[in-house]
């Protein structure tokens, strides 16, 4: 008798924990709403081999200061942003893959990856290289959209929208 009473009032303990803890949670901003991400691309096409580079807009949406990393110009686009890229047949666009450095030399990637705080309503602007990422060598339409991180999770990431460039020759 005493085992089962015992048994109760752990059960009861845990409900009532689960539900002080989904009361909290409901009240609580998630943190991907905390910031949106919004892709620009260039009105005219592209010619194939030129550089892709989309503006990002990331604006904080909340009411208290958020943490937002910025790729700043580097050429390791992927520490910051993951980038997505689909053709015209919704097939993934073939990845960049860098030339060879010349016998004897080494080549360095440039550019820095740094943080910045927005306060509520701020944005920053930063710049995606697509072509560090894809080869977009193929005339044709693809649909690009990043995402950023905002947690450790393996699906802590905001989505921007999706824009449409045309590669041509």
């Amino acid at each position: 008798m005493a085992r089962t009473r015992k048994w109760q009032e752990t059960l009861m303990v845990g409900l009532a924990a689960m539900f002080c803890s989904a009361a909290l949670a409901v009240g609580a901003p998630r943190q991907s709403e905390s910031f949106t991400v919004t892709l620009s691309a260039p009105s005219q096409p592209l010619k194939a081999g030129r550089p892709l580079l989309l503006r990002v807009t990331l604006t904080n949406a909340s009411n208290r200061e958020t943490h937002v990393l910025l790729n700043a110009g580097s050429s390791d686009v992927a520490m910051v942003y993951q980038v997505h890229v689909l053709d015209e047949q919704g097939h993934p666009a073939p990845p960049w893959v860098p030339p060879p450095p010349p016998k004897g030399k080494t080549v360095e990637r440039v550019g820095s990856i740094h943080g910045t705080e927005l306060k509520p309503g701020e944005s920053q602007t930063d710049w995606v290289n697509v072509t560090d990422v894809y080869d977009l060598s193929r005339p044709g339409k693809y649909t690009i959209w990043i995402a950023e991180r905002f947690g450790r999770g393996p699906h802590d990431f905001v989505k921007s929208n999706a824009v449409t460039v045309t590669v041509v020759k």
